[in-house]
């Protein structure tokens, strides 16, 4: 996979999560169209990144992230 199909599934998955904070800020119970699935993810994935080892998962994932980008880039001919 190259980064140009990378890119938008990355994207994606940002969305989702950012729209998964704004949902659980709102706690309105279930989501209507995944059902009370997707409610116990956010609640569960909450809670986690409340706790101090989700600080260190963050920072983790950021890091990863960081190092893909710095690996795949355009300077490297």
């Amino acid at each position: 996979m190259t980064s140009r199909t990378l890119a938008p599934l990355f994207l994606v998955v940002l969305a989702v999560a950012a729209s998964a904070g704004v949902a659980a800020a709102a706690d309105t119970g279930p989501a209507p169209l995944l059902g009370d699935y997707w409610y116990q993810f956010v609640e569960h994935w909450k809670g986690v990144f409340q706790k101090q080892n989700g600080v260190v998962m963050t920072a983790l994932f950021f890091g990863v992230v960081c190092i893909f980008i710095i690996t795949r880039g355009k300077w490297k001919k």
